[in-house]
């Protein structure tokens, strides 16, 4: 089996993983909808959120990496083999482990071999990566930050032992989210996107460049005191929370300039503009509610409003950010097909039911926090978008073993 698989078929692994992560979404849509104790809500969203970050994100961003910064001599490495391999298996098996057990013994062991096997295939990629351009260095701090925030999960077992629960335990599990949301993911896959720049010989501003790798990666750290607001009211803390959100908005500037004359003299199809648009326009937003969540009054309404406005922070990410920036790299190396109208369809359905549930579930939230009467039936039409995220990827899936295209 190791010696079998390739870089392509690791990221149709990634997207048969996704596949599963979403359909556990869908069943925890229908248990709000139609009740039933058959369901353990809380074992199947971890096993929702473990296997939409650790298999699908990180395997296919994993792979990316391996694809397009290391050369191909190195690649053959049995270690980057053995590891993917290993990843492979540990992700899967979470997929039975957490709806069946939860976290407990089984899944932490498969936590813990992950984490040891991330380990070691990150440090061979920062061994075997070469180059000083701005890709190269937006890889190698995501592959930092991951590392940072894999920390956590040693840590919060601890916490859970000693202390249960408590604000320290939910702050550390941010500590890990944020670290790798806004570290890993967000620096990674800005460093597949410039570089596939640098492949198709598309020109970017360097001084843009430079300044939006720099408050990026100055205001990482800082950031994360964001994420801890709601369990504080120290001003020390405010106030490092509100210069982190600043730094961002100035990265965001630099994103901004850098990217408008690359969007107008691209010469990509339009289905691949349109995918950056998504993107970018996601990536936006994601700025825009981390800097108002700088604001006391916003964190409160977080708090009591977080099955929509948190859940919907952290589904405009993964799936309007992380998962469209995915496949705009893949589709960009040709590793997944898009030439045929399963393939089509399906990448069409899968951005209406991410636009359909970010509306429901960001203006439900809005609605919630100015006293106006909520959207009627939104748990059922909550659960129809969340349908056409699943059809949209198994439409994708589908697509992938269509030879000839349907278009002609």
């Amino acid at each position: 089996m190791i010696t079998i698989f390739k870089d392509k078929h690791y990221y149709l692994i990634a997207l048969s993983l996704f596949i599963l992560a979403a359909l556990y979404g869908l069943l925890m849509r229908l248990q709000t909808v139609f009740p039933t104790s058959l369901i353990n809500y809380q074992n199947l969203l971890q096993g929702h959120s473990h296997v939409a970050f650790l298999g699908w994100g990180y395997i296919a961003v994993l792979v990316g990496i391996k694809q397009l910064f290391i050369s191909n001599k190195k690649a053959k490495n049995p270690v980057y083999i053995i590891c993917l391999a290993l990843i492979t298996i540990s992700v899967g098996l979470m997929l039975f482990s957490f709806p069946l057990v939860g976290y407990k013994l089984f899944s932490i062991v498969l936590l813990a071999v992950f984490g040891l096997v991330s380990y070691v295939v990150s440090f061979k990629i920062l061994k075997d990566i070469e180059g000083s351009s701005y890709a190269v260095k937006f890889i190698k701090y995501g592959i930092y930050y991951y590392l940072l925030s894999s920390l956590a999960t040693w840590f919060l077992a601890y916490v859970l032992i000693t202390q249960g629960k408590t604000d320290l335990y939910y702050n550390t599990i941010y500590f890990y989210l944020h670290f790798l949301y806004n570290g890993f993911f967000v620096f990674a896959l800005f460093g597949l996107l410039f570089k596939v720049f640098e492949q198709k010989g598309i020109k970017v501003s360097l001084t843009y460049l430079k300044g939006f790798f720099s408050y990026l990666n100055i205001a990482c750290i800082p950031a994360y005191a964001l994420s801890v607001l709601w369990s504080t009211s120290t001003n020390f803390i405010y106030v490092i929370a509100f210069a982190a959100a600043l730094l961002q908005l100035f990265s965001l500037l630099y994103l901004i300039k850098l990217m408008l004359p690359v969007v107008k003299s691209l010469a990509w199809k339009k289905l691949f503009k349109y995918l950056l648009y998504i993107v970018l326009v996601a990536y936006f937003l994601k700025v825009v509610i981390q800097v108002s969540s700088a604001f006391p009054v916003i964190v409160q309404a977080s708090l009591a409003l977080k099955p929509f406005l948190i859940v919907g922070y952290l589904h405009l990410f993964t799936l309007a950010f992380m998962s469209i920036f995915i496949f705009l790299i893949l589709f960009n190396l040709k590793k997944l097909k898009i030439n045929n109208l399963i393939a089509q369809v399906g990448i069409h359905t899968f951005i209406v039911g991410v636009f359909l549930s970010e509306t429901l579930l960001l203006l439900q939230g809005l609605l919630l926090f100015v006293k106006l009467n909520p959207i009627p039936h939104y748990n059922l039409l909550l659960l129809i978008s969340s349908f056409f995220v699943v059809l949209g990827i198994v439409l994708l899936f589908i697509g992938q073993f269509v030879r000839k295209s349907l278009l002609n």
